[in-house]
């Protein structure tokens, strides 16, 4: 054979080879159900329009193990970075205390295959793990085309380090949610990005049906050719983004629009307007009744929304809690103990005892309590939500947000202490003798016993400093209005930023 035939004869053999690797690269069905396991995505992907399809799997039963096999196109995803395609292993369909198969491959060079842990938004590495399961593990980018794969070697699951072993699932002993997840990762140290939070194609799928793996005694199918899949629950990304941001936007305007105005009227207005009525009801009180209604309605309808959104699942961060995954976990718990006690207020009120009782001086304080420490635990829940990925504001604004909040809780506090200023130095003045609608004050103003109507035959005093206590109230109005609206402006704008 000569040189020349034998040169032909290489170059053939490389086209063939090469020929071949991309095949295994362009989602082939012809082993599907037959001597593989495949998922491919998104659901119109299949043997007949092979064009649709944009990631899948691929997994066989060895007897040392699992045989897993992940392909993806990548060409809408940043093409100056490397791409990454990630298999979870779910015991329910959300990322959380899940074991992952994981490749990150560069545009040249050589990619890695590993193992990791989910909890929740966190993903951690598991170096180890890795070392001790995972064998002939080969990366490939050909044609805009991720393709990873390796062996898992079940048997060594002891062999992973005490700390870790719990986050690595014995596959074999239960069925499990797929998830799967494609993006991009850092050039230098090809750590992961977190994937798309939009709707569409990049979004992470899930499947629909529960995967057993089983070598022997089987009594689970061993073969799977998965069709019914998702990419989020009852509500799609689109939907779940506004109603987050409408919930941040009416709560904010349910407790530091309405609650902190209806708490200063409650507080400072009772002496105010002692002749006139509202609606058949002294003034202070229909305003601050009112108001509370509307901000309890408010609240329970955007809690009821946000938990529907989330699936009627609460937040837990179990093992890995990074700072903002704190936040949105004590977010859930403050905003739900907030709600609970504003909840509450409107029953001890509908429950409280009449003006004359010996009882009536503990209700008013007790009252008075919940309401102030109600207000204080939601202030709180804002000020957790600034830095959760919903509303983007730290990622977009970053500490301004948290100054304006910080700025306005001030704000009600200095109001707080002009209004109780100006009580102080009306009740020093009062005529002696006189209480306007049998209206008592207590100890820093405050309100121990009153009827909801005065008595006409009553001897009235004027009240003092009636403008001064108006114009403040109006002026905190007008500022939680803005702050109100600044927010919503910010948090529309982070919207529109991530999910158009």
């Amino acid at each position: 054979m000569s040189i020349n035939d034998f040169h032909h004869k290489s170059c053939l053999f490389i086209f063939l080879f090469l020929l071949l690797d991309q095949s295994v690269s362009s989602f082939s069905f012809d082993q599907c159900n037959v001597t593989r396991s495949c998922w491919f995505h998104p659901p119109e992907c299949n043997a007949d329009n092979s064009a649709a399809c944009q990631s899948g799997v691929e997994w066989q039963m060895l007897p040392e193990g699992l045989f897993l096999q992940l392909e993806a196109k990548v060409h809408d995803l940043d093409q100056t970075r490397p791409f990454y395609a990630a298999l979870g292993f779910s015991f329910n369909q959300r990322m959380d205390d899940d074991t992952v198969f994981e490749c990150v491959v560069p545009h040249t060079g050589n990619g890695k295959v590993q193992i990791s842990f989910n909890d929740e938004t966190f993903n951690q590495v598991l170096p180890q793990a890795s070392s001790v399961l995972l064998t002939e593990g080969t990366t490939s980018y050909i044609d805009g085309v991720l393709t990873c794969s390796a062996k898992l070697l079940l048997d060594n699951r002891p062999l992973i380090s005490n700390e870790s072993q719990f986050m690595v699932h014995d596959l074999e002993s239960g069925s499990y949610h797929l998830l799967f997840a494609r993006g991009s990762a850092n050039k230098y140290t090809l750590e992961k990005d977190i994937h798309s939070t939009n709707d569409g194609q990049q979004f992470p799928w899930m499947s629909d049906e529960q995967v057993s793996f089983c070598r022997t005694n089987c009594s689970s199918p061993n073969l799977y050719h998965i069709g019914a899949m998702r990419q989020t629950y009852n509500v799609s990304r689109y939907w779940r983004y506004r109603i987050a941001v409408w919930h941040g936007i009416l709560l904010m305007f349910a407790w530091w629009v309405l609650g902190s105005t209806a708490i200063l009227i409650s507080r400072y207005f009772k002496p105010l307007f002692p002749r006139n009525k509202l609606l058949g009801t002294a003034v202070w009180f229909q305003l601050h009744r009112d108001m509370m209604i509307l901000s309890v309605i408010i609240q329970v309808v955007c809690v009821l929304f946000i938990f529907y959104q989330a699936g009627w699942v609460w937040y837990q961060c179990s093992y890995m809690c990074t700072s903002d995954d704190f936040s949105k976990k004590m977010h859930a718990i403050t905003g739900f103990t907030a709600t609970v006690l504003a909840l509450l207020q409107p029953v001890f009120g509908f429950l409280r005892p009449s003006p004359t009782s010996n009882v009536r001086p503990f209700f008013n304080w007790g009252h008075w309590f919940i309401g102030m420490f109600s207000w204080a635990v939601a202030s709180a829940t804002i000020v957790l939500s600034i830095p959760m990925g919903k509303t983007g504001l730290n990622r977009l604004y970053g500490h301004v947000p948290n100054w304006i909040v910080l700025g306005y809780i001030l704000f009600f506090i200095g109001c707080n202490l002009i209004l109780e200023i100006i009580t102080i130095a009306s009740n020093k003045s009062k005529i002696e003798g006189i209480q306007p609608h049998r209206f008592t004050v207590g100890p820093m103003g405050m309100a121990l016993a009153n009827l909801n109507t005065p008595i006409k035959d009553a001897p009235i005093e004027v009240p003092k400093r009636t403008k001064a206590r108006v114009t403040v109230v109006l002026v905190h109005l007008v500022v939680s209005l803005s702050v109100n609206i600044a927010f919503a402006v910010m948090l529309f704008r982070a919207l529109w930023s991530h999910s158009p």
